[in-house]
């Protein structure tokens, strides 16, 4: 090595001046000897290991940058597998998106086609629902309009008898189950007996006029006398004596069809036989509250009444036509906040 040369370089140098400058003995020259002998020795050693520390120094420093070249390669070989799997994954990921996105297209596809083909089928329901109401509401009406003309003959019925000395006239429906419109009633084949206590006809020789006169001072007579049959009529409906109580509004009705009390007589009668369970004759008595007593107090109940008596007869949609006609024509009554609610609950 360099270092070393030097030294030993340096060494003889330094003898031989120290030669030329005294004159050594045969002694000092071997002591001289000797030492250039240990000198180189001794350097000789150090070169050896120096060599030795700098081989073993470069053996380690071999095997360290092998293990290193060795980690780098495991770790190359690491990310090229991380690139290839990432690779397929992404790949993988591509498809699979791409696949949902062709399901996710074809099932909106198939969807919308669905709405629209249910677009299709509720606008021909409502439609057919629409024409099936009016079809309906027109058919109400006219069964209505004979039901209010029918209703009027048994009134002009109950006054002939009356006027002619009848007892009462009872009107009884030849089916029941009745359904109603908006206009009200739709009433079947409806039948008028007149059951009526005889009297003494009157004598052949009294005119007609005779006999309206002594019917307006009997219907006068008995309209005076009202309160206490009505009276009797209401303690038996409260006391839930409805059969009884029916009878007793009826004879009132017809000593006085035209009266103050007829609308709420008519009323309390459909009550009775709403009481008693015989909701398709409550109908009839309702109606002719409706149809002859319009702006009577008694109205809005008696359509309130009606409504809740189809829904008794399981007729929930023509209940829903009268509530209607209750809000729209008596808005603002209790009656009418009554059927809204009712009307919801249908």
């Amino acid at each position: 090595m360099p270092g070393v040369r030097n030294i030993r370089n340096i060494v003889l140098a330094g003898c031989s001046l120290f030669l030329l400058c005294q004159c050594a003995t045969q002694d000092d020259l071997r002591k001289l000897n000797y030492q250039v002998r240990a000198v180189n020795q001794k350097v000789e050693e150090v070169k050896n290991s120096a060599v030795e520390n700098l081989q073993k120094r470069q053996a380690s420093s071999v095997n360290k940058i092998d293990r290193v070249d060795e980690e780098i390669t495991r770790l190359k070989a690491r990310l090229e597998e991380n690139d290839h799997r990432q690779a397929q994954n992404h790949q993988q990921l591509t498809q699979a998106l791409s696949d949902m996105q062709a399901a996710l297209e074809e099932r909106l596809t198939a969807d919308e086609q669905k709405i629209s083909e249910l677009q299709q089928q509720v606008e021909q329901l409502t439609n057919g629902i629409d024409a099936m109401q009016r079809a309906r509401i027109r058919e109400a009406e006219k069964r209505a309009r004979e039901a209010a003309k029918k209703a009027e003959l048994a009134r002009q019925r109950t006054i002939m008898a009356a006027a002619s000395g009848s007892s009462f006239v009872k009107v009884l429906p030849a089916r029941k189950k009745i359904r109603v419109g908006t206009g009200g009633l739709v009433e079947s084949n409806q039948s008028v007996a007149a059951t009526s206590q005889a009297k003494p006809k009157a004598a052949a020789s009294k005119t007609n006029a005779k006999v309206r006169k002594k019917s307006s001072v009997e219907t006068k007579e008995s309209t005076d006398k009202a309160s206490g049959p009505f009276a009797k009529a209401m303690a038996e409906f409260k006391a839930g004596q409805y059969k009884k109580a029916y009878g007793d509004f009826e004879q009132v009705l017809s000593r006085n069809p035209r009266g103050e009390q007829a609308a709420k007589t008519l009323f309390y009668m459909g009550e009775s036989l709403y009481k008693q369970g015989e909701y398709d004759l409550a109908i009839l008595d309702y109606q002719k509250v409706i149809s002859n007593h319009a702006k009577d107090p008694h109205t809005p109940a008696a359509l309130l009444k009606q409504g809740m008596s189809f829904e008794k007869l399981t007729d929930n949609e023509t209940a829903k036509i009268i509530y209607k006609k209750l809000i729209n024509e008596y808005a603002g009554t209790p009656e009418a906040a009554k059927a809204k609610k009712r009307l919801q609950n249908l």
